[in-house]
């Protein structure tokens, strides 16, 4: 249902003079204001199946095609796409949406705590029964009795050796686990103060000795869990990071680093929108998860060169090479920041 047009010419947005139906300055239809119902429901369906067809449009020339969509906004061809802001802050918030409602570690760290809570009350019952076994052998008319009784009732609790193999058995990182972390500890703790370690290492294994102390094998939940809250923050540094390695590669002359920003964008928002379309997949075959976990790795990596060779226009070999060095240089980035967001966990 088409609506009329004002005779009146003056916009009823900003005021200018409207020539014919749209209005130069600011893009309003100059049309009467009173909408018939049916009119707004056109307007809905328009709006709605324009934004959906923009989207999938989008969403498919991201996955499908890498680098077009980079090659298309340097070019000024956007209006038919998503702007890449908007479109990356759409695919990250659903990525880190479904990692936050998939994440079952709260559990572990309250059974943790749980575990560390029923061990302090049964050392705390075993320390006195073998105070009270002491006092017993002292005792010659009942002291056998006694002795025999509470002796029967300290093997059934756990002693705290027997609490640290069972429950602490946990891998740090590599091979350091809870019982290096003991023995250095141990060792630390023998020697004088002027002949203790006082590094970053030193610092390290006491803050994880201790948090594991409180935490039993919840400890690592724990750690993942934050760590994976400061991620979504943490990306905000990482994308011009990577723009930042793009420019070291690629003359300055020819792509500015913005132009490397929107296909750091671009990049980001199809790794994102990859591991969601792996999770769903891994929920309807979860047997395929070996493969799938293999395949976010290889995957991107692949994605990057292909894009690489459409958008800077430069040979396989120059492009797979590229791919390498700023796969490594990201990496190593990913390390770091996740190092330095493990330590801050642990303060």
């Amino acid at each position: 249902m088409k609506q009329h047009l004002r005779d009146d010419k003056t916009c009823l947005n900003c005021g200018n003079t409207v020539e014919e139906r749209y209005c130069s300055r600011c893009g309003q239809e100059n049309i009467e204001t009173k909408d018939s119902f049916l009119h707004l429901l056109k307007h809905f369906f328009e709006d709605v199946t324009h934004y959906d067809s923009k989207f999938f449009i989008t969403i498919k020339d991201l996955l499908v095609k890498p680098g077009f969509l980079t090659k298309e906004y340097l070019s000024g061809k956007r209006a038919k796409y998503l702007h890449p802001i908007r479109m990356y802050m759409f695919i990250s918030f659903l990525y880190f949406l479904m990692a936050f409602s998939l994440n079952h570690r709260g559990h572990r760290v309250e059974e943790g705590l749980m575990q560390r809570a029923t061990y302090e009350v049964e050392k705390h019952f075993s320390d006195s029964i073998k105070t009270m076994l002491v006092i017993a052998k002292k005792d010659s008319v009942n002291g056998t009795i006694k002795e025999a009784m509470l002796t029967d009732l300290l093997t059934k609790l756990k002693h705290q050796s027997d609490y640290d193999q069972e429950h602490f058995n946990l891998t740090i990182i590599g091979t350091l686990d809870y019982h290096q972390l003991r023995a250095y500890d141990s060792l630390q703790k023998s020697l004088p103060e002027s002949k203790r370690e006082h590094t970053i290492k030193s610092w390290v294994y006491s803050r994880w000795l201790a948090t594991i102390n409180h935490y039993g094998e919840g400890t690592v939940s724990l750690l993942i869990d934050k760590t994976q809250h400061i991620i979504p923050k943490m990306m905000f540094i990482l994308l011009p990071l990577f723009a930042l390695f793009f420019k070291m590669f690629y003359s300055s002359k020819k792509f500015l680093y913005t132009d490397h920003a929107i296909f750091s964008i671009h990049f980001h928002s199809a790794v994102f929108l990859l591991f969601i379309l792996f999770w769903i997949l891994n929920l309807i075959l979860p047997f395929l998860s070996p493969y799938t976990s293999i395949a976010q790795l290889i995957l991107p990596c692949f994605y990057l060169a292909i894009a690489l060779r459409h958008v800077y226009q430069q040979s396989i070999l120059i492009s797979v090479l590229k791919t390498i060095a700023l796969v490594l240089l990201y990496s190593a980035s990913i390390l770091i920041g996740f190092l330095t967001v493990t330590l801050i966990t642990l303060l």
